[in-house]
């Protein structure tokens, strides 16, 4: 196994987590998002990473996130703050998708969500990871 580094794109900005958002701005294909929300200074806090694998989408799973038929969800996200919003990884250089299970594996090791319990995910095919994010 060798080391791997992966060139993510982060979508243009953070969209609001609401009902009316999801159809419009969360992607309909696999992929990794993020539970976002900011405090004073504007600085992000990373509240939970989610991987969905093929067979499902981000937009999917952000619905079942809203229903609070996963966690986290609606509920215990906005127990946090009234202000939560969802960025995904817009285009990943991944050779197959359980590669995403290890790009959203660093983003868990970096940001230690608070909902992100366990290990963090891996396809397991490499024996390191890295992510740089590009523009």
């Amino acid at each position: 196994m060798a080391a791997r580094k992966f060139r993510v794109a982060m979508s243009e900005r953070c969209f609001r987590f609401k009902p009316a958002a999801l159809p419009d701005h969360a992607p309909r294909k696999p992929g990794v998002y993020e539970f976002v929300t900011f405090d004073a200074a504007k600085n992000p806090q990373v509240l939970y990473v989610g991987v969905a694998m093929p067979g499902t989408t981000v937009q999917d799973e952000l619905a079942k996130h809203m229903g609070d038929e996963i966690k986290p969800g609606r509920t215990e996200l906005f127990s946090v703050s009234p202000d939560i919003y969802f960025d995904y990884v817009a285009s990943a250089d991944i050779e197959d998708a359980e590669e995403l299970k290890d790009i959203a594996g660093v983003f868990v090791a970096k940001h230690k969500p608070r909902f992100n319990t366990g290990p963090a995910p891996t396809s397991g095919k490499h024996a390191s990871v890295e992510v740089e994010e590009v523009g």
